[in-house]
Parts: structure tokens; sequence; C-alpha cells
């Protein structure tokens, strides 16, 4: 059998993996025009600048599939146990609850497991750019429309919908949410009787409180609050000993190097199991030492 061409390899890569040529282009930063052509023969620039280029793209495929990322299955740890019962609580009874904490301990991830757990709640992740209308437009495409209109009318389509519904809403990176957007939110709780749960960074209290207490009318509706700690040592050894078993006790150099910060100890164990991978051996306190020496802690 003759050997492959790199013409052939790409177009069996793009074959295989059920990927475009505009994919496969933006990766190695050529118009797609430019990849038609060369794959078809007739690219007439460049031709061993491509070829360099497509070179480095189908090794770094093939290094990936030989060492792909291990992903960390999901650990129902203290902190997403937290999050989950005040959820539920919001959520049967009707209430806005708070759940905050500083960034890395795991928010994101119990937020949407709840919601994927349970599927009539409605999970919006805010950001900077979420200002009341960008927030009812979400919410408003999410209930089934079509997130266009006044934010009056789209607040009462919300209003119509939701009421006697039972669902729940989660707001996660609440804290990003000009007081107008929490406000109103606050009143679709009023009118709807649906349960919120706004979850974000501690700084989200001030910002329902108001600096000098001025919102307390939106404060007075919090239900319940709740400040998530770090995670216990047996949260770490759960999931270390979940992404890698038989590990023989290497949690404990993970606990010590994430601090209980669960973002820093997620990174951690990519790192360490790429590390790991790379030089065909298993993971070891030293190497997660020395991989927590590659991180921004």
């Amino acid at each position: 059998m003759s050997k492959q061409t790199l013409q052939e390899q790409l177009q069996q890569y793009i074959d295989e993996h059920d990927i475009s040529i505009t994919a496969v282009s933006r990766a190695i930063d050529y118009s797609t025009a430019v990849i038609s052509q060369w794959l078809d023969g007739k690219y007439t620039g460049d031709n061993a600048k491509v070829e360099d280029m497509v070179k480095n793209f189908l090794e770094l495929q093939r290094d990936r599939k030989q060492t792909p990322r291990q992903e960390i299955p999901f650990c129902h740890i203290s902190t997403t146990k937290k999050l989950f019962e005040v959820a539920r609580m919001c959520h049967l009874d009707g209430e806005i609850g708070v759940c905050y904490s500083d960034a890395g301990l795991g928010k994101t991830v119990a937020s949407k497991q709840y919601a994927q757990k349970h599927k009539n709640v409605i999970l919006i992740e805010a950001d900077l750019g979420h200002t009341a209308r960008v927030l009812f437009s979400e919410l408003h495409r999410k209930i089934g429309m079509d997130g266009q209109g006044t934010i009056h009318d789209m607040f009462e389509d919300v209003i119509m919908k939701l009421k006697g519904s039972g669902r729940f809403i989660i707001i996660d990176e609440a804290e990003h949410l000009p007081y107008r957007a929490l406000e109103l939110l606050r009143r679709v709780y009023d009118k709807a009787g649906v349960g919120i749960l706004l979850v974000g960074m501690p700084r989200l209290i001030m910002n329902l409180r108001g600096k000098r207490g001025e919102y307390a009318q939106l404060f007075s509706r919090i239900g319940v609050a709740v400040k998530l700690d770090t995670l216990k040592a047996a949260d770490t050894q759960e999931i270390v000993d979940a992404a890698i078993p038989n590990s023989n006790g290497v949690w404990k150099a993970y606990h010590e190097a994430s601090s209980g910060n669960a973002r820093i100890l997620s990174k951690l164990l990519y790192r360490s199991q790429r590390v790991a991978a790379i030089n065909k051996c298993e993971v070891t306190p030293e190497i997660v030492k020395e991989t927590a020496k590659m991180l921004l802690i």
C-alpha cells in the first residue's frame, strides 16, 4: 500500500472526525479557500508553509488522541450538597435564596448540576453585559418565547408564563447584575410566586443590600443566604479518588497544594495527569508539587 500524501491524511482526518474545512482553516490560520485549493492540489501560493502548518496540526491531534484530557467526574461534596440544599428549599417553597463564596469553590458546577437534575429549572449565567434588558431577553427566550420587545412586555410575558408553574430560576454570577435587574427579579418573585436562587461572589450581598442599606425592600425578600466554605479534606479525597482511582493517597498532596479551592484542584488534576501521561508514569506527590508551581495560585 502506497504511503498517504499529506492531503490524503488531512482529508481522512476531516472525514473521520466529521469536521469542516472551515474548522481546520481556523486552527491553522489559513482561509478556507486556501485549504480547499491545497487539498485539491491547486494552490499556487507557498505550499511548503501550508504543509508545515498542516503537519503541525495533524501531529497535535494525534498527541491529543494518545493522551486525551481526563475529565473529572462530578462529586457531590460538602459545597455542592449545601448549594443543593438551599436550591431545593427555595425551589419547593418559592423563596429567594442566595449562595455566595469566594472564587473557585464550585458554585457554577453545582448550579449546572442542579439545573440538569431538575428539568423545570431556568439557569442563566450572568456576565458584565447583563443589563436588565439583556437578562429579561434571555429569560424570555428560556421560557419558550422570542426574547423580543420592551422590558415591560417581556416582564409581563415572564409573569404570565411562570405564575403557578412551580418553576425555579437560578442566576449564576449574579453579582454582575445591576440593581434594576435585581429589582425586576424581585417583582417576578412577588408576582409569579416562583423560587429564585442567586449565586455569586460575596459582593452580591452588598449589591442586594445597598452600600447604605437603601435596598431594604429587595433585601427583605431574601429567605435564606448561605456562604459556601472551602473544600474539606474528605471532599478533596473524594474528587481525587474519582479522577485517579487507586492513587495511593496522592489526594493529600492535592489538598495541600490547592488550599481547599475546587478550581485550583481541577487545574492541578488536569495538568498533573497531563504531565504524568507525557512522561509515561503515574501521578505522584512530587508531580503534584511541581505542577502546582506552574499555576498562578
